[in-house]
């Protein structure tokens, strides 16, 4: 654990980002995909679709998260206070130079075998950032832009009620954070604990929707800065809708708009009840559409403790995946990293 011990002048010195940072979320949300928490909700329909519609174009953007330790470049998650990508991208880009040698230097501790593109965002070298812009912009538009709204809200949620005070605060962030004046203990990567006394340099807190592990980070240039905790969000605050991903029109004209929602919805396995929830309709109607799909051989139903359970055949993955994104590949994405794989984090 990382033990930061505080005076009282440093619980007045403590702030929360204000909103969420699109080219942090996009960043994060691509270790997302390779680790186990991506088919668990609330994230296994949002990730069953991204999978599907990331072609082979988008691979080398998984460079950036290791599926081994799901190490992350800190040049790319720092808080710029951007409220786009491009603006996100821009801050990035003005970085003083010493601080992003700092950066790679951290990111190479980490990885040694960091692919030499990723070196090269560091280095600043126009064809590796320009490929960078361009993979980050069509993935983004891809997996988070579709879902934004909400993790807006989910973040906002999160930090209802600071208003209590800096102990309360503390107090709630997270059940693996612990806050015992004067000490809070946040979850790090070391095999011991370490305590840092921040003695005025001030505690920045970070709600984050894609990264699922508490964590915090020292800045490896300035070593007065903020310390940052990055928080997840509660599962409660974190929901994504079922249709969080546009449906295919070719699909909608194929199966009709509610059937076409239906068969969208299975890429989660679920109960009638469940998938009548999920699309917003009545379970007679669930039931209705879910005999025809069946007996398409587009889903399969099987029985747990006397409940259906309705799942996507192989076919039905296909068209599925096929009306969706024509022409791209729907196999090669990173594997989920094992269960116990780190966040690219440096504590």
């Amino acid at each position: 654990m990382l033990r930061l011990h505080f005076t009282a002048a440093d619980l007045r010195r403590i702030r929360r980002a204000t909103h969420p940072e699109p080219l942090m979320e996009t960043v994060f949300s691509l270790q997302l995909l390779q680790q186990p928490q991506a088919y668990s909700e609330p994230f296994a329909h949002w990730s069953a679709n991204v999978r599907a519609a990331v072609g082979r174009r988008d691979m080398p953007l998984f460079d950036l998260a290791s599926p081994e330790d799901g190490a992350l470049p800190e040049l790319l998650m720092a808080p710029t206070g951007a409220t786009s990508l491009s603006d996100g991208l821009a801050a990035v880009q003005s970085l003083p130079a010493a601080r992003v040698v700092s950066d790679l230097a951290s990111a190479r501790t980490m990885r040694p075998a960091l692919p030499q593109w990723v070196v090269d965002i560091h280095h600043r070298r126009p064809e590796a950032t320009g490929r960078l812009s361009r993979l980050l912009d069509t993935y983004h538009r891809l997996a988070i832009a579709p879902t934004w709204q909400y993790v807006e809200r989910a973040v906002q949620a999160a930090f209802d009620g600071t208003a209590a005070g800096p102990g309360a605060v503390l107090s709630g962030l997270h059940p693996s954070i612990g806050w015992e004046f004067p000490i809070l203990t946040v979850p790090c990567h070391i095999p011991h604990d370490v305590d840092l006394h921040l003695e005025g340099r001030g505690l920045l807190l970070v709600p984050t929707f894609f990264l699922r592990t508490p964590t915090a980070r020292l800045d490896n240039y300035d070593e007065q800065a903020p310390v940052e905790v990055y928080v997840p969000v509660q599962h409660d605050h974190a929901v994504l809708p079922a249709d969080g991903t546009r449906i295919d029109p070719g699909l909608t004209r194929l199966l009709g708009r509610t059937r076409a929602a239906v068969l969208a919805a299975l890429t989660v396995v679920c109960s009638t009840t469940e998938l009548a929830t999920r699309v917003d309709i009545s379970a007679a109607t669930a039931s209705h559409h879910l005999n025809a799909l069946r007996a398409g051989g587009l889903i399969t139903t099987t029985r747990e403790h006397g409940r259906a359970r309705h799942s996507l055949t192989h076919l039905g993955r296909r068209l599925l995946h096929a009306t969706r994104t024509p022409g791209r590949a729907t196999a090669g994405l990173p594997s989920a990293a094992p269960a116990g794989a780190r966040p690219g984090l440096q504590l």
